[in-house]
């Protein structure tokens, strides 16, 4: 039986990732979907900051076989990998970090969070970010969508300015491609010679409004 790991983005909390899991498990894998989002405030900071946010989720994730890495979550994925001893590591639509180095926030996500952070120092929920009727177009499901809103919360604006170490990747890397927004990341892995699946044609919800599809794309 193969142990998955997946993992949510900063912006949002296991819920998202949920109905893909219970896709994965009919499968008859093992999945952990495991909550991080504490995980992103410094506990030793007097204010709202996420340094070291990447140590604590790499100290914080288990053993699996397969992890995948949702959306932002992409930017950490190497060492998650590494601190899961996985044999196979998964960018599910998301930010693909530098081969070496230090890993950067793309511009347009930080010129994102800039006009929506507050006095103190964090910034708004995602799920308001586009409106209040948003959500119901992005996840029509009623059941899914209360999940992913129940877990909304704020986080400190710094972590879109914390450069994230890279480490040698030790795993076997796939892309997975499912919207225009991340042409970009799928690209630049083809161009790293990586298998990419998907035809970035779809949404990037899909992982909760088309698990199927997604499991089918993963597996």
């Amino acid at each position: 039986m193969q142990t998955w790991l997946l993992v949510h983005p900063p912006l949002l909390g296991p819920a998202v990732l949920g109905p893909l899991a219970a896709e994965l498990r009919r499968t008859g894998a093992a999945v952990a979907v495991p909550d991080l989002r504490s995980a992103v405030q410094d506990p030793a900071a007097a204010g709202a900051s996420a340094a070291g946010w990447d140590r604590r989720w790499a100290a914080a994730v288990g053993p699996a076989d397969v992890v995948v890495g949702f959306s932002g979550a992409g930017i950490v994925l190497p060492a998650l990998a590494a601190a899961a001893g996985a044999g196979r590591a998964v960018w599910l639509d998301a930010v693909l970090p530098p081969a070496t180095g230090t890993a950067r926030w793309p511009a347009a996500v930080r010129e994102l969070v800039a006009p929506r952070t507050g006095d103190d120092g964090r910034v708004a929920d995602w799920t308001t970010w586009w409106g209040p009727d948003a959500m119901t177009g992005l996840l029509p499901d009623v059941r899914v969508r209360a999940a992913v809103l129940a877990e909304g919360h704020r986080l400190p604006a710094d972590l879109w300015s914390v450069g994230v170490a890279v480490p040698p990747l030790t795993a076997e890397p796939r892309y997975v491609h499912l919207s225009p927004a991340y042409d970009r990341d799928a690209g630049e892995a083809r161009a790293r010679g990586w298998a990419v699946a998907g035809d970035g044609r779809g949404g990037h919800l899909d992982v909760a409004t088309d698990p199927a599809r997604v499991a089918g794309l993963l597996t």
